[in-house]
């Protein structure tokens, strides 16, 4: 069959459109895809280039801050002890008790195993009393500015002491005895500003005495005497009225004495030594945290730092 000559024209446009269609599908279209691919990558890899500038823009000022932060850790943590293993608490104890300075007596030491303990701010708060006709006289008002001024400054220093944090503990249970409860409130103080000496400064070390309380028996001695004396005069006043207004004396109103002789008992003029001694029982806590490690050996290495 013969075409004529439209028809072969017509015949090699359409091939020609096929073979452009196959080339853009096989061929155009895949290396478009790749080269957007080949974009997508580019802008990734760009912008981790732009971030690892931007870090080693902050290395020679980061090196400062993390010696700086060292330092002031370093400082904080002479307050605590190292983790005290119970053999070393009890000499801890003991080398507190040597520079104690109180008259007392520190007997029956028990050690407790290490544990931990959380230390968090306290702030006190006092606490607001409601009422229905307050908040009806005050409902919408602003806080005045001394107030206002008072929850600042409690927001500010909660948020600069941070949360709770856990440590270690190592506790010592014992009895304290003195003579003088000034004495004892002075072991209070000791304990309060126990200062130790540690690489050529004195140190303010982190225990804690866990509460102490004890009796005052010449006190309570005193306010019976004075109950005595109050009800012997109300007595005496009671009978006199009743005298007066009946004139008859009341009954069975004969002087006694448990000591019709006049004879001085043996316990009158004695002490009882017990009751002159004020015992307690009570513990100390020593607190410990792991004392950061120099970053100078690590810092060295990255920087290439050879000694």
């Amino acid at each position: 069959m013969k075409l004529s000559k439209q028809e072969r024209i017509a015949t090699i446009v359409i091939l020609i459109l096929v073979i452009l269609g196959v080339g853009i599908f096989v061929f155009i279209k895949p290396a478009f895809e790749g080269l957007g691919a080949t974009q997508k990558n580019l802008e990734n890899k760009q912008a981790e280039y732009n971030a690892d500038v931007e870090k080693a823009g902050r290395k020679a000022g980061l090196r400062t801050q993390i010696e700086e932060a060292y330092s002031e850790g370093e400082h904080l943590a002479d307050m605590f002890f190292p983790e005290l293993a119970s053999y070393e608490t009890d000499e801890a104890m003991r080398a507190f008790l040597a520079q104690c300075k109180a008259n007392v007596v520190v007997e029956a030491l028990e050690v407790e195993e290490p544990t931990t303990s959380v230390l968090s701010p306290y702030f006190s708060i006092s606490e607001e009393v409601v009422y229905e006709l307050k908040s009806y006289a005050t409902q919408g008002a602003d806080p005045d500015e001394a107030e206002a001024r008072r929850m600042s400054r409690l927001t500010e220093l909660q948020t600069a002491l941070g949360n709770a944090q856990t440590i270690g503990a190592s506790t010592v249970k014992f009895t304290v005895s003195a003579i003088d409860r000034e004495e004892l409130l002075k072991f209070a103080d000791e304990v309060n500003n126990y200062i130790v000496k540690e690489n050529g400064k004195d140190t303010r070390k982190a225990i804690m005495l866990n509460g102490m309380a004890f009796k005052c028996p010449e006190i309570e001695k005193e306010y019976e005497a004075k109950v005595e004396e109050i009800n012997s005069e109300a007595e005496k006043v009671g009978k006199e009225a009743l005298e007066r207004e009946t004139g008859k004396k009341p009954d069975g109103d004969k002087a006694t004495s448990s000591n019709p002789d006049g004879e001085t008992s043996d316990k009158e003029g004695k002490v009882d030594v017990n009751e002159c001694i004020y015992k307690v029982e009570t513990s100390i806590t020593f607190f410990s945290i792991e004392r950061m490690q120099n970053p100078k050996a690590q810092l060295d290495k990255q920087d290439g730092v050879t000694a």
